[in-house]
Parts: structure tokens; C-alpha cells; sequence
């Protein structure tokens, strides 16, 4: 140990150097301890980092100290305490040495405390000679100031209430709802029947649940699945009494009833992965969190940001001794959408009718304010009317129509429409139930749904000719919508075949409902307006110039005559109605088999319906179509 002496330093640069005892034949100087133990504390200080490091341990920190075992738990615990992902551990100025073995300095902490915010404090490691080595003295104060040898820490996170997503008129789609998570307790308590029951029941895969429970820590609740609590106390009796069933309660952000408008607003789950780093760096892996929909695409505004406060607790009677740390909470705020309620339960009314996989959007046409999107009969998660791929088939001679009527026919031009017709060894058919009348108008052509009669123009348009004419209805753009949604595609063919096909809605001509809707909006309203679910959020206004006026004119007339005449009479009687029906040629593992469409307007509604293997758009759309007209003037 170095002795102390009574000789003072007098300059600035003598105090730099450090003083010794001339009678001591020399030795170390303060500098050189301040050097020594600063370099060990800043060893302490990385270390300590890569303890609370994701899979971090605490042993080489604890190997700094003069009490190993001790303080790596004690370190361990606190970083358990606070729940903290990641730590910086900053040393301040220079040690302070009050002789020759015991410095001391100051460590600026910011730990980020996963789930509530940044915790900030000011802790100060004491560096201990023993012989020719520096040890960190271990002590609960180095970690945080007052824990000493018994107290600890108690971290507090406190989640506000969920926003919820409304529709256009405010009314809240989605509230917070009493439900029950359901599971298992770990290891093998649960059996056979238990795990038979929850995929009998609960639609959970038992044999996967299983092996999850049997690879959990002892203790651990394994969740299962969250259910609205009326869904459970119809299950209870048959669920409860079994080996193994345990359940939490708790609240979650749900629509009215378990099917309403599920693949827009979405879905909600324990975090996973994926969906924890969507929900920003103040989500916790145990919070309920947007999965799909809305609910995904707006988890940080709808959640808010978590409170919490870390107090610190005497190690014996289990009181507070302060608090330390206050995280305010701010509010989620709500989702206002374009939605129509009453429209969203009439589409989704309409669609519970098939008997087949079908989808149904309504958009308001002088906005392109998407008023409801159904996907049915069965509810689904994946939003088939926004990202459908499909070929549009008939009702795609809308756009035929608008570029045949931009080369220089008119309404009246007389096109042939014969059984077949030959393009360069493709032979093109109508469908079963036309027969051929010879020479008609283009708008009978058009209400009749002519193949052959269409077809037969197709020497008319150059070969971008479809491809520039669908882009005047917005079809071929990024939709840019809150959800993935699918704009179109009608490539510039590469041989007269296609150029053909694409005529009729076949071909590389792929378009989703919601892109077909817009098609109808287009006819109504004059110009191809964007579509907007979320107001604010998504790109609003016109996606195209205008239809030249004689342009909208003649498809005005031509979709209102199908109704009146042609063949989307089914829904005549439903107003003043203007529709046009489709039905598209798909093959379907390997067999060849219909979708069935019919896309149109009332007022400044414009709607598209496909039914997947419909047998055609009259016989198969329209009656679902008529029934959504039905429930709303």
C-alpha cells in the first residue's frame, strides 16, 4: 500500500504528475491508480452491457468484482426486475481515489426497460486493490443507488385501453371485449383427451400444442388460443374439467360479432416475432397485438405507448421505499375509415347466400371512398376482394368498349357476333347460352356479351391498345392503399392471341374485385377515381384523366340497357341500375371451370361480386348482387 505523505505539490503541473514520498524510493502515482482502477471500471462497464445484452450472462461481469457468484445474480436480477432489453453503461470523468487502493467512479445507466420507455440513473463503482489487482467491490449500489445488499427494484407496466377503428359516420367497428385465453399448463399434465379436445373444439392443432406444452419450462402457462368469454362459457363444461386446461382472462379490440369485416379490420394476437417489431420498441412479447387488416396496419396508433414506474422495495418487508421511475402512457387514437357499417352487414348478408368462395366491394364512384368489402361465405382473414388475382372475363368489355369507341366506333357500328371466330389458330367461343344472331349493334354486342362480336376488333386497336385504355379506368397502377391491395395488369400482348384474349377479360388480363369495382365508379362518376379506406392515410383523387364525355355517354347507356334488356336483368326492379356480368374461363387443378362476375352502380354506389366457380354472372353473381341492392336505396 502506498503511504501517505505530508509533502505538498504546489504547481498544476506537479499535481498532474502525482506526488510521491521521497522517503518510499518511489512507486506508483495517483495518476497511474486513477489509470488502473479506471481501466478495470471500464471493463466493469462493457461487461455489465453485454450482460443485459439479449442472451446476455452476467459471469464476466461478476468476475470483475471481489464477490463473482454473488453479484453476476444480483446483476442478473436486476436486469430480470426491469425487463431491460439493452443497457449503456457510461463511466464519468475520472476515478476518485482516496489512497492508494479504493477509487471510485460515477456510471451514467440508460436502460431501455422493453415495453414502457428509457430509464435513466446515476450509479458509482468503487474499485478495490487487493494486492496488484483491481476488483470491483460488489455491491448492490454499483448496479442502482440504494439496493444494497437486500433491497431490489419492482418494474409496474400499465397498457391503456386499445383505440378503436370507426366507420365513416364515427360508429366504433371495434371495441374492447371481455375474452379468454385458453391453454395448457407445461410438461405432461395435460392428455391425450385434452389436446383431441382443443382441435375437436377450439380448431387448435392438439398434436402441435402438445409438443409446445412438453417443450415449455416447468410452471409455464402454454396459451393456446383467445376467445370472446361468451365462446368459452359455451365451451366450459366440456373444457375445464380436463387434465391440463388452464385459462387467463383479459380484454381484447373486437368487432361486434366474430365475422364482422374480418379481413379488413383484422385480427389480434399474443405478439409473435414478426408481428412485435410491427408494433414498435414499446410493445412487450406478451401484449395482444394487431396480426392482419387494420388492426396490423395501425397497431402503434391504436395501442398508444405503455405507462410504467420502477420503485425501489425493501428486501425485508416488501414496502416501497420510493419510486425511481415514472413512464406516462399515451392514449391510442382511432381509425377512422370510409366503412359503412349498414353496407358492410348487407354485402357480407349477401355473400352468407353462396355456396361458394366469393367477394363483394361497394366504393362510393365520385370518391373512391370504399364503403364495404365482404369476403364469404365462411369468414376469412385473407382479404380476397383487395388481392385477388383474377381474370375479370366479360365485365372487362367495359374497358373494350371505351378503347373501341376512342378508334372511331360509335354505338350504333354493326359487329358480328357468330358462334366461333378464328384468331391466327385460336379458336374464341361465346358462352353456352348465346347463340348467334349475325350483325347487331356494338351495344347489343355489348348487353348480349358477345365474345365474337368484340373479338372481331381487334385489328382496330394498336397493340398497347387495352393496356392504355385500362389505365384511363385506373387498372395497372400501385393502389397504395392502408392494405395490400391488386390494381390490375393488362401487359401489352405479345401476339395477336392475347391481344384477343384481353379483349374479353381472359389472357394475361388479371384484375382484383376491388379493381373492377373501381372500373363500374369510373362509368358513374366520369373519371377513375384512387380508392381511400383510410382518409389521411391513403393517396386521394383522380387516378386518370377524364372519359372523353361520348365515351362515358355510350357506357352509361350500355350498362343500363344490360339491366333493361341484356343479361344482368336479374336486377331489374333494384332501381336504376347499370351493371355488366362476366363470367371467365380459369383452370382449377388442371379442369377448366368459370368465375362468375358482375360489376356496376346505383346512384353513387359502384359494387364488383365474383363467385369462384360460379356458373356465370347472371345466374351466379347477379341473385348475391340483387340481394345487396336490396338492403340499401
Amino acid at each position: 500500500m502506498k503511504r501517505t505523505t505530508a509533502i505538498v505539490c504546489l504547481s498544476s503541473l506537479l499535481i498532474t504528475a502525482g506526488c510521491s514520498d521521497s522517503k518510499s524510493g518511489g512507486g506508483k502515482s495517483g495518476n497511474d491508480e486513477q489509470k488502473a482502477s479506471g481501466a478495470v471500471i471500464k471493463q466493469f462497464a462493457d461487461a455489465w452491457v453485454a450482460a443485459w445484452a439479449p442472451n446476455g450472462k452476467p459471469d464476466a461481469a461478476g468476475a470483475l468484482t471481489d464477490n463473482p457468484t454473488v453479484f453476476a445474480k444480483r446483476l442478473d436480477d436486476v436486469d430480470t426486475a426491469l425487463v431491460a432489453s439493452t443497457v449503456t453503461v457510461t463511466p464519468q470523468d475520472n476515478p476518485k481515489c482516496s489512497d492508494g487502493s479504493n477509487c471510485t467512479q460515477d456510471l451514467a445507466v440508460e436502460a431501455q426497460l422493453r415495453g414502457i420507455g428509457t430509464m435513466k440513473w446515476t450509479s458509482t463503482a468503487t474499485a478495490v486493490k487487493t494486492g496488484d489487482t483491481w476488483k470491483i467491490k460488489a455491491s448492490g449500489d454499483t448496479i442502482y443507488p440504494g439496493l444494497g445488499d437486500n433491497n431490489y427494484l419492482k418494474r409496474v407496466r400499465a397498457l391503456p385501453a386499445r383505440a378503436s377503428i370507426l366507420d365513416r359516420n364515427g360508429v366504433a367497428l371495434t371495441a374492447n371485449r371481455q375474452v379468454v385465453i385458453v391453454g395448457v399448463a407445461s410438461g405432461t399434465k395435460a392428455t391425450a383427451a385434452t389436446y383431441a379436445a382443443f382441435t375437436k373444439y377450439l380448431q387448435v392443432d392438439g398434436a402441435k400444442l402438445a409438443a409446445r406444452a412438453k417443450a415449455a419450462p416447468a410452471g409455464q402457462f402454454v396459451d393456446a388460443i383467445t376467445i370472446r368469454a361468451e365462446e368459452w362459457e359455451a365451451l366450459r363444461p366440456k373444457m375445464q374439467a380436463l387434465p391440463g386446461v388452464l385459462t387467463m382472462g383479459g380484454t381484447q379490440s373486437l368487432p361486434p360479432t366474430a365475422t364482422f369485416a374480418k379481413s379488413l379490420l383484422g385480427t389480434m394476437k399474443t405478439a409473435t416475432a414478426d408481428t412485435l417489431k410491427n408494433a414498435g420498441p414499446t410493445a412487450s412479447a406478451q401484449d395482444q397485438v394487431g396480426t392482419t387488416g387494420l388492426q396490423y396496419a395501425f397497431q402503434q396508433q391504436l395501442a398508444g405507448t405503455p405507462g410504467g414506474t420502477v420503485t425501489l422495495r425493501d428486501g425485508k418487508t416488501k414496502l416501497t421505499i420510493k419510486t425511481v421511475f415514472t413512464q406516462k402512457g399515451t392514449a391510442g387514437q382511432p381509425v377512422k375509415t370510409t366503412l359503412d357499417t349498414n353496407m358492410q352487414k348487407a354485402a357480407e348478408a349477401a355473400l352468407a347466400a353462396s355456396k361458394l368462395p366469393a367477394s363483394l366491394v361497394a366504393v362510393q364512384a365520385s370518391t373512391g371512398q370504399i364503403l364495404a368489402a365482404a369476403n364469404g361465405p365462411e369468414p376469412t382473414s385473407y382479404n380476397r376482394a383487395f388481392q385477388g388475382r383474377y381474370a375479370p372475363g366479360s365485365t372487362f368489355k367495359i374497358v373494350t368498349s371505351a378503347a373501341l369507341l376512342g378508334s372511331g366506333l360509335t354505338p350504333a357500328t354493326p359487329l358480328p357476333c357468330t358462334d366461333t371466330i378464328n384468331v391466327f389458330g385460336k379458336t374464341f367461343k361465346n358462352y353456352d347460352a348465346l347463340a348467334a344472331y349475325g350483325n347487331g349493334t356494338m351495344q347489343m354486342a355489348f348487353n348480349k356479351s358477345c365474345n365474337t362480336a368484340f373479338i372481331s376488333q381487334h385489328a382496330r386497336l394498336p397493340k398497347d391498345g387495352m393496356t392504355k385504355a385500362a389505365a384511363m379506368f385506373g387498372i395497372g397502377r400501385d393502389l397504395g392503399l392502408s392494405l395490400s391491395a391488386y390494381g390490375g395488369q393488362v401487359p401489352a400482348p405479345k401476339d395477336d392471341v392475347e391481344e384477343a384474349a384481353s379483349m374479353i377479360g381472359q389472357g394475361t388480363v388479371t384484375a382484383s374485385p376491388l379493381a373492377i369495382s373501381l372500373v363500374a365508379a369510373t362509368v358513374d362518376h366520369g373519371t377513375a377515381m384512387k380508392p381511400v379506406l383510410v382518409p389521411g392515410k391513403d393517396a386521394a383523387g383522380a387516378a386518370a384523366s377524364p372519359l372523353p364525355a361520348a365515351t362515358v355517354a355510350a357506357l352509361r347507356t350500355f350498362m343500363r340497357t344490360t339491366v333493361t334488356g341484356g343479361t344482368a336483368k336479374v336486377l331489374a326492379g333494384n332501381g336504376a341500375v347499370a351493371a355488366k356480368t362476366g363470367t371467365a374461363e380459369v383452370v382449377v387443378g388442371g379442369k377448366v371451370t368459370t368465375n362468375a362476375w358482375m360489376a356496376g352502380y346505383r346512384g353513387d354506389v359502384a359494387f364488383a361480386v365474383i363467385v369462384e366457380g360460379g356458373e356465370s354472372g347472371s345466374h351466379t353473381a347477379g341473385p348475391l348482387l340483387k340481394t345487396f341492392l336490396s338492403s340499401f336505396k
